[in-house]
């Protein structure tokens, strides 16, 4: 199991937030990250737009801005302050 740090991206308009998490996974961690940033609000596969590489989520795209490896005592730290997912 290898422990990660994600980052979500929304954009609303001039608008533009991002959020990391926290999570483990022992499988491919770009496949996980991508999976959080269609369900953080509640997209689908159908919401999904190639051109703007993100999903829409009425008038917000929301972008997997990938992850990054982290050890397992970062992740233990980090888990304090961040969303684990």
């Amino acid at each position: 199991m290898k422990h990660y740090i994600g980052k979500i991206v929304e954009v609303n308009g001039g608008m533009e937030y991002d959020t990391k998490y926290l999570f483990a996974t022992g499988g491919n961690p770009d496949k996980y990250s991508k999976r959080v940033a269609r369900d953080w609000r509640g997209c689908s596969n159908s919401d999904w737009d190639k051109n703007d590489g993100g999903y829409w989520s009425d008038c917000t795209l929301v972008c997997d801005d990938g992850s990054r490896e982290i050890t397992e005592e970062d992740f233990k730290v980090l888990s304090k302050y961040l969303a684990v997912l």
